[in-house]
């Protein structure tokens, strides 16, 4: 999966879709890239959805500043990694919610050709992800942040992306599985498989969406999520609507804790 993914659905839809108390604003994304914000629900607070940083920091890292890949996460070798470890088995696991990601086809002339891919019928996903806290030594400074956990891709996705891998995307019915601090990591992994092709969407989309967006040159248009061709649009069928609670925006009023390092990362 390459590091760049959407959440363009109206707050009223992401709020439906998400039965879960929303921590701060809602603000859409069209091209969310490492170190952005994306909205995420962890398995130590399950009923809210909190923003935090894309692209992992290790706890004990010197600096916030990434020095390697922590967006990716390989699921076949979560375990054998130094950072993902203690994650995995403290149960340090969450859900990225997002509408779509983006994969790059090479073309001939060496240039890419970018495509977005969506699940019709569900106006919003959610990816099985990792999360970490780091507190800056000095200043008490809390940088929460966030991985999303990858598998072998489907032929959808496979055809388009030259690694052939993709997010782990969960079924509706998995995701409180993947919050669950009770269920064992080999049952977690077991979740960590290809989404099926048939409840797939992809479409080409303009170039201007390879640039990622800076402070002095944003790029994060809604227009970056459209299909080349009207012909290549998405289809929604139409399925049934889930029952949800409606829950509210709630905003906290106490600091974060700092992590117990002994405890989450022995």
């Amino acid at each position: 999966m390459c590091a760049r993914f959407t959440l363009t659905a109206e707050e009223a839809d992401f709020l439906k879709e998400n039965p879960y108390h929303l921590v701060g604003e809602y603000q859409p994304d069209s091209n969310v890239a490492i170190t952005d914000y994306g909205f995420v629900v962890t398995s130590d607070e399950p009923d809210l959805v909190q923003k935090m940083h894309f692209g992992i920091v290790p706890h004990d890292a010197e600096s916030k500043t990434l020095s390697y890949d922590t967006w990716n996460i390989r699921s076949e070798g979560v375990m054998d990694k130094k950072t993902y470890r203690p994650l995995m088995v403290h149960r340090k696991t969450c859900l990225v919610i997002m509408d779509g990601f983006y994969e790059w086809k090479e073309e001939i002339k060496g240039d890419k050709e970018p495509w977005r891919f969506v699940v019709p019928g569900r106006k919003t996903f959610c990816c099985a992800g990792l999360w970490s806290r780091w507190v800056d030594r000095l200043t008490g400074e809390v940088y929460d942040s966030f991985g999303i956990m990858t598998c072998e891709a489907n032929n959808l996705v496979g055809e388009i992306h030259e690694k052939k891998r993709m997010p782990v995307i969960l079924h509706k019915s998995e995701e409180m599985m993947w919050l669950n601090k009770k269920l064992s990591v080999d049952e977690l992994l077991a979740l960590c498989v290809p989404f099926p092709d048939n409840k797939m969407h992809r479409y080409r989309v303009s170039k201007k969406v390879n640039k990622v967006s800076t402070k002095k040159t944003p790029n994060k248009g809604v227009e970056l999520t459209l299909p080349l061709n009207t012909d290549e649009e998405p289809k929604h069928p139409i399925v049934p609507k889930e029952k949800v609670v409606k829950k509210t925006k709630v905003k906290r009023t106490d600091e974060p804790k700092k992590p117990d390092e002994p405890d989450l990362f022995s």
